[in-house]
């Protein structure tokens, strides 16, 4: 098989010469620029540049421009082809329809559209639990969302309500947590049931309720989507070809990010971005690859002539293959375990496998002189799922092998990035290793489970920092943190970037730009831009004008936020610079008062700084605008951190800080960060070191939750920036 490949690849490679040759337009016109930047490389532990200057990368990924995810940009949804639903039959069915009508396709004009036409109806009216739909795919697949239509001439007949189950093998069935449906669209005969991301082989779906005037359920078309690019741009190939597809894309691509972003990544004292791409900007469908105008290779020309005019290096990271580098819709296609890239059907593998290769060939070719290039990202996030199987780890290896050959049999001159997301594998006891040239590891350390823990964020910034300065002594190769998010706290990820400078250790945090708000699912400072203020596409029934409309709106000046607070961040160590530890300022001294309820007399205000967790001062009432607490450091003191530390829903609902020199008069301190609800620890940061007597905390209003405020430790930190 690795030989077929081989060959395969080959004959891809000559292809390629002759397309990189045949090369017109605007793509040759971005290849000609002429780099300032110097050709970077490693040895020993660190990285080099031409002159034998020692550069460490520091930096963002822009997620989102050349690799889509749903969460962070406004996908949309895209129907998973009805070829993969192999049956579909129903509990309770009407004589003069069969249920198979839910998916019937017509073909007009070479394109595939839903028939609304034809109709399955259940035989009475709709009641909880009743009439059932059962969905059969060819095999597990993912999914986050029904699609249910009744026509136009049906409307009334909607689904009220959903019952969701599913199976992967027809013995085991399960019905997910949390099920929202949608009925905003409901006076079209349009329902959506959003399940969350589900994979499944078996889907049965029945009414929640009762209809109200005896309505019964039709069903038009039942449609199963993913929001991943895999399943978005084949929806879009389907409804409007692949053309169309390529140049709605493109718009999006165009305004979501541009030249005023790159320069703003300048300003913030970047000097790399990480840029993940998807295999479709690359190649069509059939695998051939692309030479037109809005191609990856024609982004990714524009973008090194840019970033090079701002002195910023680029690592092309291979995010999304066919097949899926890993399961996850992150990786661009949802896929089954293992993902097809590595095991499964040998046709399907081959072709997915050479379809990477022919675009590393393309990718090695076209930039083996530029300068600009950082480093190439083999594969990201190389997993096959979290039980770990050796056989099929041994296919990936094998594979991950093929494209480090690939490359170096054309460049010898970048940087090539293996990942070591959830371990380090990848590298231990693996012979192949020691072949290895002008390389370095990449690790992705993420504790999401525990995304409102400062203690949890800490831990992991600790341990990535010593396990990581290990490898990088114990096998002497540089090291890079390619995706990392430390959530709201604001002190662990200035702390973290602190200790990669100080230990030559490259990073990229995720992300530039996200569309959510930092409290909302998947928020906590992933983006220095967020949110978007637009909607997603409506995939299924948007025209491709509408589509392209909502994409073109993505601009970063225009539509989204700027999260300053975690700009201030970042951009101060993103010169390389590293600080002094926090220090506990001296409580001994310090007179605390507050108010609350003054009829309790079980919890006194001196709980709060006697160094025991186990004791608390309450308000002993509601939170209320007004309530406080204040310090009396007895004399002037420098701090800039407050910590707080309460019963994980006796957090303030909102706040400020003032201080005062004489107790009478206060100012309110500007902070870095505002923290509501985020667990058992508040970490306040003023944007500036403060000089003061009285520090007060003040309530602004209540707690969302109607809770008390509480306090068991109160700590006051200053960081001697002289030493």
């Amino acid at each position: 098989m690795k030989h077929v490949k081989r060959a395969i690849s080959i004959l891809l490679a000559a292809v390629l010469c002759f397309f990189c040759v045949a090369w017109t337009g605007a793509a040759d016109a971005m290849a000609e620029y002429t780099p300032t930047l110097s050709m970077l490389h490693t040895s020993g532990k660190y990285i080099y540049n031409e002159e034998n200057e020692q550069i460490t990368l520091r930096g963002t990924n822009l997620g989102g421009w050349l690799m889509q995810e749903g969460w962070m940009t406004p996908l949309g949804s895209g129907e998973i082809d009805h070829d993969f639903i192999i049956n579909i039959t129903a509990s309770d069915t009407n004589e003069s329809s069969i249920a198979a009508y839910a998916i019937d396709t017509v073909t007009e004009n070479g394109l595939t559209t839903n028939n609304m036409n034809t109709y399955w109806q259940s035989a009475s009216a709709q009641a909880a639990d009743s009439a059932e739909l059962l969905i059969e795919f060819d095999k597990t697949r993912y999914f986050d969302r029904i699609v249910v239509e009744t026509g136009p001439d049906h409307t009334g007949d909607y689904l009220r309500g959903a019952v969701v189950w599913m199976s992967n093998n027809w013995t085991d069935w399960f019905s997910p947590a949390s099920i929202t449906v949608d009925e905003s669209k409901a006076s079209e005969g349009i329902i959506t049931v959003l399940t969350g991301e589900q994979s499944a082989k078996y889907i049965a779906i029945r009414p929640g309720r009762a209809s109200e005037d005896g309505q019964r359920w039709t069903v038009a078309n039942i449609s199963l989507c993913m929001t991943d690019e895999y399943n978005v741009r084949n929806h879009l190939i389907r409804r409007f070809g692949e053309s169309r597809t390529n140049e709605m894309i493109a718009t999006f691509q165009d305004n979501y990010i541009t030249e005023a972003d790159i320069i703003n990544i300048a300003n913030m004292n970047m000097n790399f971005v990480r840029v993940p791409v998807y295999w479709m900007d690359f190649a069509l469908k059939d695998g051939t690859l692309r030479t037109d105008a809005d191609s990856g290779f024609a982004r990714l020309d524009w973008l090194l002539e840019v970033c090079d005019e701002n002195g910023i290096y680029v690592l092309i990271d291979f995010h999304g293959a066919p097949g899926g580098v890993n399961c996850w819709a992150s990786c661009g296609q949802a896929s089954t375990i293992p993902t097809e890239l590595y095991a499964g059907d040998p046709d399907t593998v081959e072709w997915n496998q050479s379809v990477v290769l022919n675009i590393w060939s393309a990718l090695a070719t076209r930039y083996k002189d530029n300068p600009t290039v950082a480093a190439y990202g083999l594969l990201n996030e190389p997993v096959l799922n979290f039980d770990t199987n050796p056989a099929y780890e041994n296919l990936k290896y094998g594979f991950y092998d093929e494209i480090y050959d690939t490359v170096r049999a054309i460049d010898n001159n970048h940087i090539v990035i293996f990942e070591e997301f959830m371990d380090w594998s990848v590298a231990t006891n693996r012979p192949e290793r020691q072949t290895w040239t002008n390389y370095m590891f990449d690790k992705h350390p993420y504790d999401m489970p525990n995304y409102l823990s400062w203690d949890a964020q800490k831990s992991l910034a600790n341990s990535t920092i010593s396990t990581m300065s290990q490898i990088q002594d114990q096998w002497n190769v540089p090291l890079i943190v390619g995706e990392f998010c430390l959530y709201y706290f604001s002190d662990v990820w200035d702390d973290f970037l602190s200790d990669l400078n100080e230990n030559s250790i490259s990073w990229t945090n995720w992300n530039y730009k996200v569309r959510g708000t930092i409290y909302e699912s998947g928020g906590g400072n992933w983006g220095y831009y967020n949110p978007w203020d637009g909607e997603d596409p409506d995939l299924m029934h948007d025209s491709a004008e509408e589509i392209e409309a909502i994409w073109a709106a993505t601009g970063t000046a225009a539509h989204y936020q700027a999260n300053e607070a975690h700009i201030n961040i970042v951009s101060a160590r993103a010169d390389g610079s590293t600080n002094y530890p926090y220090v506990a300022l001296d409580r001994s001294s310090w007179t605390v008062t507050a108010n609350g309820d003054p009829q309790w007399p079980y919890d006194p205000v001196s709980n709060m700084i006697d160094g025991d967790l186990s004791t608390r001062w309450p308000t002993a009432e509601a939170q209320t605008a007004g309530h406080y607490v204040l310090v009396d450091f007895g004399q002037t003191e420098n701090f800039d951190k407050i910590v707080l530390e309460h019963d994980a829903n006796d957090y303030p609902g909102s706040y400020k800080v003032e201080i005062s020199q004489d107790g009478v008069t206060f100012t309110e301190v500007e902070l870095n960060n505002i923290h509501i609800g985020f667990g058992p620890k508040m970490v306040l940061l003023p944007s500036t070191p403060q000089t003061s007597r009285y520090v007060k905390i003040s309530l602004t209003g209540p707690n969302p939750i109607n809770n008390w405020w509480s306090i068991s430790e109160l700590n006051i930190l200053w960081r001697n920036v002289h030493g």
